[in-house]
């Protein structure tokens, strides 16, 4: 018997919901945790529900989730600090999977029944193929044969007696004879189960996806009356019991059916003909003389060990949530492995360091053998469970023979059958890949690894491969499998296909990648079928997926280099056969001369290098195969054109002349750097100058460019030209002032003499001043636009900024008036920020970048779709780099970190939609172990609140005490760095908890169809994920796409819409350019736009817009304090009118409820006071006289 369960439906998700304004939002959260508090108590039966369903393969049920105890009942799990010490949420977890055996009373009913009908089963005579097939017929059963007999080929009979060695002949194991006597003695079973009314629900099945091996599935149906049958076998989740036949292991000649063999001979082939062996079919045959064996040895150590059981549930847990069990690698071979682990044959051989005792808990068994799969080298160190460890003394049966014939051996204690005969390449490597990164997260010590181990499912390709490769349907033309010899070991053209591509971009493409992966190539419905049923066809229409994870240091490589041409002339015709005229013999720098691939389809950037390794396996597939280009879909490289400017249209803009990669800003800043430090004649030396900008740190959406590069062209719209932020340090002094106005203009001072020495000194420079303003030392700086055409916008660090906005704060907060204080507390927030963080914050960025290619791409695939939403101006550049940084550094329970832009935005599509903001702090680390355990409780403990030791550590974070313990504000996102334990500094602005709701629920719908497009293979349906919906705003706002400085970044650019110059010459066009046309090339007016629609409005109102360029403006007005009928009072700030005197109204609180008197009646206000509802159609027109110029219409979704 063995235990199954059904297949789980997937978790379906909501679309996202539209937001129409604050107070539907908060009510929809606050529903949302009366909900949660009301399914408390019913939580505990619904996991104990759950586990059972899914006990079968040892698969963790969806309400198993860990619980803290610091936020919960003491009746939730505890938290695990460590792995090493989790033994209680392990027995837990173990618990819960398991077999609950009080529930399965009629389980043991139904084997009684079942072997009651076995024992009632009568012979039947010898029939020839036609009588045997009509008789099954009549019955209502189909014989699964996997292949369809020939019945003029046919000359044995087919007969139903016990025992069974009396149905079998000497030459049956050959030309399928077996497996087709095997395939009616199941179906004359299953016409004997199908007429006992108790058993409703009965089905074919293959054993390990195995097609010459079908069994008998009775399974749980539900509907069944409890009282007639034994629907309900195991309680609501239900199980499978599988039957299983079994032969003799003495029935065939043993040595016949060795790996060498083989067996299975094409009609009319001729008797001296030499045939390939045959190995996977010998393995089926000899695995039905071995069952009962194995089940004998398994029973045996499980009772000499008490952790045995345990171990092998948790490591089905582990299979199934990589989804390696039903890709081959079983939890029988897993069992199995513990076993020659534990036994005197690996002691024997010595192929291991691993060995296991007795005596050893469930987890060390688990974590040696993961370790074992791990570092053990299959292909040339098979494994033999014999008693000595070594193959038998038999010819057919030596290592040589069984690692010729299989990517994976493990051979049974008899040294005959290789139990992973089944385990292909793919598969092996999967499970290698798997078992190291475990290994990985065994080792942390002092990090809580359970969850990404035990509880994450990995099953899903979308955010685990980096690149993935579609081919929607296997050709009838693909030459590998038309060979007669193929097809006799391999049945199935789905499984020949995994096999064959495997090995084929192994050869070819290995060194760039850490794992390929073929997908599960067998459709659920070619596994299952009723026994009405024949056995289903072998599908080769459906599409079959190649995932590839990439190793970052070779997959960028333009060349791929094979053979020497003095070496042995096999390895280069090989390779050109590989890869046929695009192989070419070069001769390369160090003077090698070796036959090379050289990919010239890329543009030569970063994420154009990165569609390499993909671009050559489909070209691989398509050769090898006979698949045409436009049946390989090719996933990694969908978002790449969303980063160019004027839509990626490059007949828009003088390419010439601009940029597609940050190293020329880059040189270009290390060379004013050198410039600047160069200068002679200042009072103080330039001892620094630091980056401070997205640009210089690989981090903005758009690569800067110079500020003349591409502007010259007939267009009359302005472009924005790229400033970029940096700091300049003198040697340190103690002459400078202590007042905030005096080092302003001291500050002054030095801007004007560093203009006039860069006029001296650097020709071709062009350097201006901009005043600063007295009070606020983050104005004033020195724009310097270099001869290479990249302009710096440069400000002073004297080292006193920080000090004196500590002071001013100090004083504002001893003037007890709070406006003044929290205007002191923004502005030394702002110094601090600008003098300090965002430096350190580059610094520390850059660092990871280098370490991690893909960050960069990433990270501005990130910005862009924020901002796409219209949500990037609640979020500061740096937060959404420390999030993005997240999945690079800590990328568990993922077995590497990305390694494609792609891949990388799809993880933080789910760390945003899956993290819990509210509820618990993103602690992340620039350099691995430098946040330490004490570290990381303190950063909890800031998190939770706690006041005794919040107040110390608000006063020494970033010398601002004063600032952090005043500042009142909600943060809603906590990112924690070991620069920023209190994990607001980034985030104190934004996003709020509308906002962050509103970025939840669309990461979740964006995950979701980028799944559904893979899975479709439609990439057409991705670009829908940057395109915001705007039926849920208050106010719309339209705005003159020929105004916008940035409009060549909006992701919808359509250049018909601007005007163009009248001249034909590209030389003249910019003398067309009025003078506003020029000044807001120099200045950002959607920007100041919005910065005078929030001083007007206040917290009145919140927008949304995309910074890049975008042409309208989101408008959502705060339901609290715009309410619909209020009390005139002073200083109101949004546009008003007066409810006229005879009307009669209730008057409205602050939390949007209608006051009662005691009698419960509405209290009704005589007009006693005045009383005033919101002007909307006067809010839109001032919301468009603000905007003259710049607006051109402004759309209400109200109706007066």
């Amino acid at each position: 018997m063995k235990h199954g369960r059904d297949e789980d439906e997937d978790e379906q998700d909501d679309e996202s919901p539209e937001f129409d304004n604050y107070d539907d939002i908060e009510e929809d959260v606050e529903d949302s945790e009366e909900e949660e508090e009301d399914n408390n108590e019913q939580e505990h039966s619904k996991r104990r529900q759950d586990f059972i369903k899914y006990f079968v393969k040892s698969e963790v049920p969806p309400s198993f989730k860990r619980r803290n105890p610091e936020t919960e009942g003491n009746n939730r799990l505890v938290p695990v600090e460590s792995v090493q010490t989790s033994g209680a949420i392990i027995d837990e977890l173990i618990k819960e999977v398991a077999l609950d055996y009080n529930k399965t009373g009629n389980i043991d009913k139904a084997l009684h029944a079942l072997k009651a009908v076995l024992d009632s089963c009568k012979d039947i005579k010898e029939l020839d193929f036609k009588q045997a097939t009509l008789l099954l017929k009549k019955q209502g059963v189909a014989i699964p044969f996997h292949q369809k007999p020939d019945p003029n080929a046919i000359n044995y009979k087919f007969a139903f007696k016990t025992p069974e060695k009396s149905l079998f002949q000497e030459k049956d194991h050959v030309n399928n004879r077996y497996f087709y006597k095997r395939s009616y003695y199941l179906a004359v079973i299953a016409a004997a189960l199908r007429k006992n009314p108790q058993f409703s629900n009965i089905s074919f099945e293959l054993l390990n996806k195995d097609p010459r091996r079908p069994v008998i599935v009775i399974s749980s149906d539900p509907s069944q009356d409890k009282s007639t049958g034994y629907g309900h076998l195991g309680g609501p989740g239900g199980v499978k019991i599988r039957i299983l036949p079994v032969i003799a292991p003495d029935l065939f000649a043993v040595h016949k059916l060795a790996p060498g063999r083989n067996n299975n001979r094409p009609a009319e082939t001729p008797a001296d003909a030499v045939l390939p062996p045959t190995p996977r079919y010998n393995s089926s045959l000899l695995m039905d003389t071995t069952l009962i064996a194995h089940l004998n040895a398994l029973h045996k150590q499980a009772a000499s060990t008490a952790a045995f059981k345990d171990a092998v549930i948790l490591g089905k847990v582990w299979l199934n949530q990589r989804g390696l069990g039903d890709s081959g690698f079983t939890g029988f071979l897993w069992s199995m492995i513990i076993l020659y682990l534990m036994g005197n044959g690996n002691k024997n051989n010595k192929s291991t360091n691993v060995f296991l005792r007795e005596t050893f808990s469930s987890y060390q068994i688990v974590k040696l053998t993961i370790d074992f799969l791990a570092n053990h080298n299959f292909a040339e160190e098979p494994l033999f469970m014999t008693p000595d460890g070594f193959p038998i003394a038999h010819p057919d049966f030596t290592a040589k023979s069984f690692s010729s014939q299989f990517d994976m051996v493990i051979v049974d204690a008899t040294g005959r059958v290789n139990l992973a005969a089944f385990v292909n390449a793919s598969t092996l490597n999967h499970l290698q890949f798997e078992a190291r990164s475990s290994l990985n997260l065994f080792k942390e010590l002092g990090s809580d690894r359970f969850d990404a181990l035990f509880l994450k499912n990995l099953t899903e390709p979308i955010g685990y491969y980096d690149l993935i490769l579609r081919v929607d349907k296997i050709p009838a033309s693909f030459a590998a499998y038309k060979k007669a010899s193929t097809q006799l070991d391999f049945p199935s053209k789905r499984q020949f296909f995994a096999h064959f591509v495997t090995r084929l971009l192994k050869l070819a493409i290995k060194s760039r990648t850490h794992l390929i992966r073929v997908s599960d190539v067998s459709p659920p419905s070619s596994n299952h079928w009723k026994i009405t049923e024949s056995f289903p066809e072998d599908d080769d229409t459906s599409a079959v997926y190649i995932g590839l994870v990439l190793n970052p240091e070779t997959a960028f490589e333009l060349v791929e280099q094979g053979p020497a041409s003095g070496e042995d002339g096999k390895l280069v015709e090989n390779f050109r056969r590989i890869w046929g005229t695009r192989s070419s013999l070069r001769r390369f720098n160090d003077g090698s001369i070796v036959e090379s691939v050289v990919w010239d389809e890329t543009d030569g950037t970063p994420e154009g290098k990165v569609l390499i390794t993909g671009q050559m396996a489909r070209y691989l597939i398509c050769r090898h195969v006979s698949v045409s280009d436009v049946d390989v879909s090719f996933w990694g490289g969908q978002f790449v054109e969303l980063l160019k400017e004027f839509g990626g249209d490059e007949k828009l803009v003088d390419v010439e002349k601009r940029t597609g990669t940050f190293s020329e800003a880059v040189e270009a800043f290390n060379a004013f750097s050198k410039a600047i430090k160069g200068l002679e004649g200042i009072p103080l030396d330039v001892t620094n100058v630091v980056a401070c900008d997205a640009g210089l740190r690989y981090a903005s959406v758009f690569v800067p460019q110079p500020s003349f590069a591409g502007t010259e062209t007939v267009r009359l719209t302005p472009i924005l030209k790229d400033h970029l932020e940096v700091l300049i340090d003198f040697e340190s002094s103690n002459k400078w002032p202590d007042t905030i106005p005096a080092v302003q203009n001291m500050k002054l001072a030095f801007y004007i003499k560093l203009a006039e020495l860069i006029a001296a000194n650097m020709p071709g420079a062009l350097a201006t001043v901009t005043k600063p303003d007295n009070l606020d030392m983050t104005t004033g700086y020195l724009n310097v636009r270099m001869p290479s055409g990249y302009s710096f916008r440069a400000r002073l660090r004297t080292g006193v900024e920080i000090t004196l906005a500590n002071k001013s704060l100090k004083m504002a907060a001893g003037t007890g008036d709070y406006g003044i204080h929290q205007a002191a507390a923004t502005r030394f927030h702002n110094v601090d920020r600008v003098y300090r963080a965002v430096g350190s914050h580059s610094h520390r960025f850059q660092n990871v970048h280098y370490r991690f290619t893909q960050l960069s791409t990433t990270v501005r695939l990130v910005k862009r779709w924020l901002a796409a939403h219209w949500l990037a101006p609640h979020f500061s550049d740096e937060a959404i780099e420390i999030l993005v940084t997240k999945v690079f550094v800590e990328f568990a329970p993922y077995p590497s970190p990305p390694a494609c832009a792609f891949t990388g935005f799809i993880r933080v599509l789910e760390l945003l939609w899956k993290w819990d903001f509210e509820g618990e702090p993103l602690v992340v680390e620039f350099e691995k172990g430098e946040i330490t355990t004490e570290k990381r409780t303190q950063i909890n403990t800031l998190f939770r609140g706690k006041p005794e030791e919040n107040e110390e550590e608000q006063e020494d974070q970033h010398t601002n005490g004063e600032a952090q313990k005043e500042v009142k504000k909600k943060v809603v996102v906590c990112l924690a760095t070991v620069d920023d334990v209190t994990g607001n500094f980034w985030t104190q602005n934004g996003p709020s908890l509308i906002v962050l709701k509103r970025v939840k629920q669309l990461a979740k719908a964006s995950f979701k169809l980028l799944k559904d497009a893979i899975t479709a293979g439609d990439d057409a349906e991705v670009a829908k994920i940057f395109v915001t919906p705007t039926n849920g705003y208050d106010y719309l706002i339209e705005l003159d796409v020929s105004k916008l400085s940035k409009y060549h970044h909006n992701i919808a650019y359509d250049d018909s819409l601007l005007p163009k110059s009248k001249t034909k010459f590209k030389n003249l066009a910019a003398f067309d350019k009025n003078p506003l046309q020029r000044f807001l090339e120099e200045f950002n007016p959607v920007q100041n736009y919005i910065h005078d629609l929030q001083h007007a409005f206040g917290d009145t109102m919140s927008f949304f817009y995309d910074v890049n360029g975008g042409s309208q403006i989101g408008v959502l007005l705060n339901k609290k304090l715009v309410v619909p009928l209020q009390p005139f009072k002073v200083n109101l700030q949004y546009s008003f009118k007066f409810v006229p005197e005879e009307e009669d109204a209730p008057v409205e609180t602050k939390k949007g409820k209608k006051e009662k008197d005691d009698g419960g009646k509405k209290k009704k206000e005589k007009k006693k006071k005045a009383m005033v509802v919101p002007d909307y159609a006067a809010i839109g027109a001032e919301i468009e006289r603000l905007g003259l110029g710049l607006v051109t219409s402004v759309s209400s979704s109200f109706n007066e």
